[in-house]
């Protein structure tokens, strides 16, 4: 809880204050910022800080980066957890495509395959098209009601707090959407990067050893076996279980552990593809490990 309100506290300072703030500043704090929402939004939805899921959704559900309901944000990643990890048929969180995909794209598409597949690649070209691709999927399945009503109460709730952050309060749209929006979710996709693998044996959750600011930005999320194995497990008694399930050594064994933190990742994965784009462990697909576009 105390995260929750010392993040409300420095966005409101952010927001209310920003005409004494550079632009370029404002950005440099908004992307963080957006970081942590997006890691409070996981907390919320997992049922913390509070006993009472309508007040953790009613909180979520400020729509302070404005692309997601959180509602669907919810049920998507509920789904994710229930579902077999990185099969792309089954999980909607998987960054991996279909066997058949893969075997009828053509040599440029393969390559924009792997191209995301990089860190360099996640972290810009990613991004929006990560966004444009949810809104593209949730197009089609708002023929259901009842996720009809949800995107329609979201935008209600988005367009009055644009009024009041743009029209009001006179934020900079551009500068509120690279920092905190765009920025927030190059936060979220760095850390689910290589969060999950498609191991044939052992865990397919990695375990990335980052330091306290990066761990304290993805509230521990960045020890992923362990969230997985206590989905509902509060973030700041993550790393006392971690050492109780012996989750570095599973991971190493499984998806991956990455002792030098997210500077290993990049020096691992900047320009370098992580994995295969096409899932492994699909009926027809290429032997894991795979590389290249052949």
């Amino acid at each position: 809880m105390l995260v929750l309100i010392g993040f409300g506290l420095t966005y409101l300072g952010v927001v209310l204050f920003h005409s004494s703030i550079p632009l370029p500043l404002q950005v440099i704090v908004l992307v963080p910022l957006g970081g942590l929402w997006m890691s409070l939004g996981h907390e919320l939805l997992h049922g913390h800080p509070t006993r009472w899921d309508w007040v953790n959704t009613a909180i979520g559900s400020i729509p302070l980066a404005f692309w997601i309901p959180f509602p669907r944000y919810k049920t998507l990643h509920v789904k994710h957890h229930l579902s077999d990890l990185t099969d792309p048929d089954d999980d909607p969180e998987s960054f991996y495509v279909r066997p058949p995909v893969w075997q009828q794209a053509g040599r440029l598409q393969r390559s924009w395959y792997l191209v995301l597949r990089t860190l360099a690649g996640r972290l810009t070209l990613g991004v929006p098209r990560g966004i444009i691709r949810f809104w593209i999927r949730e197009a089609k399945a708002c023929r259901d009601p009842r996720i009809a009503r949800q995107w329609l109460v979201h935008l209600a709730l988005a367009g009055v707090f644009g009024w009041w952050l743009f029209g009001v309060v006179g934020m900079n749209p551009l500068v509120y959407l690279f920092g905190f929006v765009l920025g927030g979710v190059a936060c979220t996709q760095l850390r689910s990067f290589l969060e999950h693998c498609a191991v044939p044996s052992g865990t397919r959750s990695a375990v990335v050893k980052a330091g306290p600011l990066m761990s304290f930005l993805f509230l521990n999320n960045n020890l992923h076996h362990t969230h997985h194995a206590l989905p509902d497990l509060e973030w700041y008694r993550i790393p006392a279980q971690h050492r109780v399930l012996g989750s570095d050594e599973l991971a190493e064994q499984g998806a991956g552990l990455y002792r030098g933190g997210y500077l290993e990742v990049v020096r691992l994965h900047l320009f370098t593809p992580f994995c295969q784009p096409d899932h492994p462990l699909s009926p027809g697909a290429r032997p894991y490990g795979s590389r290249g576009i052949a």
